[in-house]
């Protein structure tokens, strides 16, 4: 007899759905499945359940049996003789599984009273009469026990090593590649029988691992990653820094081969293994502790904790990847491979997980899944987020998947109950007549549809790409945490100023200079007196590179230039924000004077002799000249940057112009009418126009549109679109159209792969020339000004308007001189 309760309770803890069982018969046999099968029970006995499988991921069909055979000899003939009337009646695979309570051969048993010889013989045959073949196991030798003692004790297998090793000499002898057994190993239990674990090593010829067996540089272990099983990749990055002569390198060094080198070490191993926590915190001290630096093998303050130190340039810090972030977008991309790769492993991996794409938004991995598919899982958030589709089937989520690309809808309409797991095809199906959604929003939804992008089949698409291609630098900037922009990063990291002198910018932002008073605020006694002035004067930062001797002279020297005097500011940073924003750009060289205070005051504090004024501004003239080949100077340059390089005996870098060119309006061919359209897109708010004319010039209708949120590809596009279908509404047929965008021009004839956030729009395009006469072409920006017009006017007014008549003046005066003409002036 069945216990219902208990089957549900066995069913719920593995995360399984499905099951059936031969209670009719005993109910000893219970059979549980996930979503990705599909199980028809055919027949039944007290000994077996006979069905058909369907794997739906690949559609792939198969029968299974199901045994759980008797322990008297007289009730298992009649198995064998059931079985065989099935297998009889079978053309597809058959897999039979289960306990058969018998064995093939005396060494398949170990304990207990000797096997029947009959028992044997009728196993063997029936066998044998339906050509069924052992198929192998992976594991212990013997797999069952009847949990007795001494000599009662019985030990039996269910599968047979034998076989595997059978089949890895029919790989050797089909492949030509012999398996090296040297480097081939086995693990198990800690607690295994050694009469096991011998047997197991003569049969195969393999050493037993105990603990741990490396692979390609990853640990495979039982169980728990531990750190020490690491301590090869830390060593790599203690023997790569041992290398180095650190102390001879500039911070502006360290940190180049941090990011080109240190920073790449790890990603192999780190992407294919699950890596303790303390493992990442130890490299990342590592390679701390470098870039800080150390003295007597002890570390130095590190001023600025490194996870601040991990971002972008652009947000103010290093330009180092965080290493957990890396963790996390290479977990990201295992996932993409994983959900949408056609590959048998992914389709593995969805079957052995019961993954489906309709609940993957609400998706909880199984209590039994391997850590590494947790940490995956845990960012299906993230793909369902960065996520739009092209819809084929229509079979993802209806609430919460993009499916639109308009976004998702459950974020939208926050205060509708929908179930969380329909699909889009269901919601077609049901012509969008669910409940929970009112009339409005059908409506909506249908339009939604009907402007989706279509394919034969379901297609997710990675939208954080234009190209709709998943890349493991896009996932690690939605990973990320994103801070805000540092308006001075700009500055200071730009080409021509050294990397030295860029970290040192940084560290002067970030308060992490060793200044007395700094050091004094790490609850250190110190007393302080500036070295560099005569007064003795407490040493704070803005005295020592602002209000100090040294500094005040060169800033007063370098920046009279430019009008800038250090009298006028209290603090560093106002200064360094007026040379950046006052001073014109390429001036910016001289704020290597900045550097030269905190040079003089470590000479000083060696006990070296000072150093002149006359000496530390040829210094800085000096390094200016070394940076003459990365400056640009043109004619537009202002004249005070021309007189500081002048001034300074620097001959500046001039810069070839093209020549000017002299452009007219051209008219289209008899017969033809010209469209030209242009788009716009300011603060992220796009708009389009453009001016339909007859080969004679005069303006036959124009019109501006306004799209919201949008690119400026997409305003070009947008723009096209509509200018056609206005010809189209008006009947022109022959039409020559002139657009200022390289891009647009290029992906009308073919050239070039057009972005999946423009395809919809584009496709629409080709519906609609599909009927007329036409050609496209680009033209310079001087020539479209009549379209530019009207797509300001559509930036502007924020609306949409087709003009037939009573055109805009500003329209009516641009057509009027391409008529005349009038000649645009374009500069090289």
């Amino acid at each position: 007899m069945i216990h219902h309760d208990r089957l549900i309770k066995v069913a719920t803890s593995l995360s399984l759905s499905n099951y059936a069982h031969n209670s009719g018969c005993g109910g000893k046999i219970w059979i549980l499945w996930g979503e990705a099968y599909s199980v028809t029970v055919i027949s039944s006995s007290a000994q077996y359940i006979h069905t058909k499988i369907v794997y739906n991921p690949l559609g792939m069909a198969f029968f299974a049996s199901f045994v759980y055979a008797s322990c008297d000899g007289y009730e298992r003939r009649a198995l064998w003789a059931d079985l065989s009337a099935i297998g009889t009646g079978i053309s597809a695979p058959w897999i039979l599984g289960g306990d058969f309570n018998v064995v093939s051969n005396l060494a398949e048993r170990l304990g207990g009273r000797p096997a029947m010889g009959s028992n044997i013989e009728d196993f063997n045959e029936f066998v044998e009469s339906n050509e069924l073949v052992d198929g192998g196991y992976v594991g212990s030798k013997y797999t069952w026990c009847n949990n007795q003692q001494g000599t009662r004790r019985i030990w039996a297998r269910e599968s047979s090593l034998q076989g595997c090793m059978e089949f890895l000499e029919k790989y050797s002898a089909c492949s030509g590649q012999k398996i090296n057994v040297e480097k081939s190993s086995f693990m198990m239990h800690s607690s295994s029988p050694s009469t096991l674990v011998n047997s197991i090593s003569q049969t195969t010829g393999y050493q037993r691992k105990t603990a741990v067996m490396m692979y390609l540089g990853a640990p495979i272990c039982a169980g728990r990653m531990k750190v020490i099983y690491f301590d090869g990749l830390l060593s790599k990055f203690r023997n790569k820094l041992a290398g180095w002569k650190a102390n001879f390198l500039s911070q502006g060094g360290k940190l180049i081969m941090i990011r080109h080198v240190l920073a790449s070490m790890a990603i192999y191993l780190l992407s294919a293994v699950v890596t303790p926590k303390l493992v990442l915190q130890s490299i990342n001290r590592i390679i701390s502790t470098f870039f800080w630096g150390s003295q007597d093998g002890k570390p130095k303050r590190k001023w600025v904790s490194w996870k601040t130190i991990c971002k972008p340039v652009s947000e103010g810090r290093l330009g180092i990847r965080g290493i957990e972030e890396v963790v996390g977008s290479f977990r990201l991309k295992s996932l993409w491979n994983g959900l949408e790769n056609k590959s048998i492993w992914a389709s593995f991996i969805c079957g052995k997980y019961n993954i489906n794409r309709v609940s993957l938004p609400v998706y909880v991995p199984p209590p039994n899944a391997s850590k590494f598919w947790k940490e995956c899982a845990s960012l299906i958030p993230l793909i369902v987020k960065n996520s739009v589709w092209k819809v084929g089937q229509g079979d993802m989520n209806f609430w919460l998947e993009n499916w639109s690309n308009e976004g998702i809808l459950a974020e939208a309409y926050t205060g509708t109950e929908v179930p969380s797991t329909i699909s889009l095809k269901e919601v077609v199906d049901a012509d969008f007549i669910i409940s929970g959604i009112n009339d409005p929003p059908i409506s909506l939804l249908r339009r939604l549809f009907e402007s989706r992008l279509m394919a034969d089949s379901d297609m997710r698409l990675w939208a954080p790409t234009t190209n709709d291609s998943f890349t493991v630098k896009s996932a690690f900037d939605q990973i990320r945490d994103v801070a805000s922009v540092c308006p001075f990063a700009s500055f200071y990291w730009a080409n021509f100023i050294p990397i030295k002198l860029s970290v040192f910018f940084w560290r002067a932002l970030k308060n992490a200079v060793p200044v007395d008073t700094r050091i004094q605020n790490c609850i250190v006694s110190l007393a302080s007196a500036c070295v560099c002035c005569t007064q003795q004067q407490i040493e704070t930062f803005n005295h020592l590179f602002l209000q100090g001797k040294i500094a005040a002279d060169l800033w007063d020297h370098f920046g009279s230039y430019f009008g800038i005097h250090c009298v006028d500011f209290i603090d560093f940073k106002d200064l360094i924000w007026a040379w950046f924003n006052v001073a014109p750009p390429g001036s910016q060289m001289g704020c290597l004077a900045a550097l030269i205070p905190m040079l003089e005051r470590n000479r000083r504090l060696h006990n070296d002799p000072p150093a002149s004024f006359i000496s530390t501004r040829l210094k800085v003239l000096k390094w200016i000249h070394d940076l003459n080949p990365r400056l640009i100077v043109k004619k537009r340059s202002p004249a005070t940057f021309k007189n500081f390089l002048s001034a300074s005996n620097i001959s500046p870098t001039q810069v070839r112009r093209k020549p000017i060119k002299i452009l007219r309006w051209s008219t289209p061919p008899q017969g033809y009418f010209i469209h030209n359209t242009d788009g716009a897109s300011v603060s992220r708010i796009a708009a389009g126009g453009g001016v339909i004319r007859d080969s004679q010039g005069e303006i036959v209708a124009a019109f501006h549109s306004s799209y919201g949120m949008g690119t400026n590809n997409l305003a070009e596009s947008r723009a096209l679109l509509d200018g056609l279908a206005l010809c189209r509404q008006m009947d022109i047929r022959n039409i020559v159209v002139r657009v200022d965008s390289h891009l647009v021009a290029s992906w009308f004839h073919a050239k070039g792969e057009i972005p999946w956030s423009l395809q919809r729009w584009w496709h629409r395009i080709r519906e609609l020339s599909q009927n007329l006469n036409l050609f496209v072409a680009h033209v310079y920006r001087e020539l479209n000004a009549p379209a530019d017009s009207m797509a300001s006017l559509g930036l502007t007014s924020n609306t949409d308007r087709i003009f037939l008549s009573d055109f805009p003046t500003r329209l009516v005066g641009l057509a009027r001189l391409d008529r005349l003409g009038f000649p645009y002036i374009r500069n090289g």
